[in-house]
Order: C-alpha cells, then sequence, then structure tokens
C-alpha cells in the first residue's frame, strides 16, 4: 500500500462517515464503527502512528485558540473567536457535522458555549 500523507487519510476517512479522535488511553478513536470497511481498517492499522501524531499536533494547535473577547455583547467577535479555532480543529469540524462525528474538543467547547450563552 502507497504511503499517503495523515492529512489525505483523515480526508478519506470522513468523506466515509468516519471522526477520529485520541482515546483516553493514546490510541486512536474511529467513530461510527458500522462505517467501517476492511480497506478502511487496514488503512488505519498501517497508518495508526501517523494518525495519532497529526490529531496530537492538530490538538496542541487547538490549545492555543484565542480567548474570546472581554465584552460578550458583541457577538461577532465570539463568532470571529470561535470560527478562528474551529476551522483549523479537525475535532471541531467532525463535532460540526453532528453529534455521531464526536465532540468539540476542550478548547472548542469552551469557545462555543461562550459563543452560545
Amino acid at each position: 500500500m502507497p504511503a499517503h500523507s495523515a492529512s489525505a487519510i483523515v480526508e478519506r476517512l470522513h468523506s466515509a462517515g468516519l471522526n477520529l479522535s485520541l482515546a483516553p488511553t493514546g490510541g486512536l478513536a474511529v467513530a461510527p464503527s458500522s462505517h467501517l470497511t476492511e480497506d478502511l481498517r487496514a488503512l488505519i492499522r498501517s497508518s495508526k502512528a501517523q494518525l495519532i501524531d497529526w490529531l496530537t499536533a492538530a490538538n496542541d494547535a487547538a490549545s492555543h485558540a484565542p480567548d474570546p473577547p472581554d465584552d460578550p455583547v458583541d457577538w461577532k467577535e465570539l463568532a470571529a473567536a470561535y470560527h478562528a479555532h474551529h476551522f483549523n480543529c479537525p475535532t471541531c469540524i467532525a463535532a460540526g457535522r453532528g453529534s455521531r462525528y464526536g465532540q468539540r474538543c476542550g478548547a472548542g467547547m469552551a469557545l462555543w458555549r461562550v459563543y452560545c450563552d
């Protein structure tokens, strides 16, 4: 099997309706498992370390999300702060597709809650 970039693999998995996240034990979690085919399972197995590194780097970048504005009245600033994070975080992008794709990351959830309030 030819080597693929982690982002290409993630895109292929997302287009198959799968959400990737880091498992609490440090492994890789893929959901929903009902969407997995043997080809996708083989791709995930052969790229597991690469995918874990990619997700770790994405989560590290997400943890540097901008702080929400001091004045919560300005919803445009709140929206901009959330969107600046969301569109650079694969976990939040997947969560934005629906609850079956997983939860937002910690930074994304904090920004989302402030924005929604």
